[in-house]
């Protein structure tokens, strides 16, 4: 009978230190939530730091880095500039047309013609055709051409 009242006691003591570590959880929590509040009541923005006025210059040819802070959006390559420079004296760059480069001859001219006139759902099934039973190099004796088409720049 006297185990059974020891079983008792503990079971007893073990329910009085759980409600304890429950107290002291909640006003450890409390503690912390009037800490909390006490610390954003007190928060104060910290003002934003006030930037040199920085003289930017853009001009034709430059990188474009420094246009970021002027309103203007970030370019790595001046298109106005390179643009001049590839069109001027008529060249390569003048006519960025595939009939520019490879004329009325070209695999991808004839390919063009023949698939102008199809229209709607039959366009990829004609598409398909002609790729499975068109061999450009086989049927026109043309050889696989090894000259350069790109331009060359002088910066």
């Amino acid at each position: 009978s006297s185990s059974s009242d020891d079983i008792a006691s503990d079971s007893s003591s073990d329910e009085e230190d759980a409600e304890q570590i429950q107290r002291q959880r909640a006003e450890a929590a409390k503690k912390k939530a009037a800490a909390a509040a006490a610390a954003a009541a007190a928060w104060v923005p910290t003002p934003p730091k006030k930037l040199a006025k920085v003289d930017i210059q853009v001009t034709k040819g430059s990188d474009g880095a420094q246009a970021l802070s002027a309103g203007k959006p970030f370019q790595r390559v001046d298109d106005q500039y390179w643009g001049d420079v590839a069109t001027k004296d008529g060249g390569a760059m003048a006519d960025n047309s595939y009939e520019g480069v490879f004329g009325e001859e070209g695999f991808g001219a004839r390919a063009s013609n023949k698939l102008l006139q199809v229209r709607g759902k039959r366009f990829q099934h004609e598409k398909t055709k002609a790729k499975r039973s068109y061999n450009g190099f086989a049927r026109t004796g043309q050889g696989i051409k090894m000259n350069s088409n790109s331009t060359k720049f002088l910066y």
